[in-house]
C-alpha cells in the first residue's frame, strides 16, 4: 500500500509520528466517520488560513490574489495570439479570429 501512505519527505519526527497515527486510526473509521474526519480538518484548515491572512494584513501584507478563470485565460491566448500575428499573413477575405465565442 505505497500509495495510500506518504513517501518520506524532510518531516520532523513529531509530524511523522502523528501521521502515523492518523494513517492507524483512518483503519478503523467507517466512510461516514472518515467523511465528518475530513470535513472537519478542512474547516481548522480554513480557519487556520484565514488567521494566519489576518495577522498578516495586521502587519500591512496583501495576500488577495484572483485566480483567473479558463474563459479568462483563452481570451488571454487568443490575445496574444492576436498581438503575435503579423497582419500581412491574413488574406484579404479571412477575418481575424473572435475574442469572444
Amino acid at each position: 500500500m505505497e500509495d495510500s501512505s506518504l513517501k518520506q519527505y524532510e518531516m520532523p519526527l513529531h509530524l511523522q509520528l502523528a501521521m502515523r497515527k492518523a494513517e492507524l486510526a483512518s483503519e478503523e473509521m467507517t466512510w461516514d466517520q472518515m467523511r465528518v474526519a475530513l470535513l472537519n480538518l478542512y474547516s481548522r484548515r480554513l480557519l487556520e488560513l484565514q488567521a494566519v491572512k489576518d495577522i498578516l494584513e495586521g502587519e500591512g501584507v496583501d495576500v488577495e490574489f484572483n485566480i483567473p478563470s479558463d474563459i479568462e485565460l483563452q481570451e488571454l491566448a487568443i490575445a496574444k495570439f492576436m498581438m503575435e500575428m503579423d497582419p500581412d499573413e491574413l488574406e484579404e477575405d479571412e477575418e481575424p479570429p473572435a475574442l469572444f465565442s
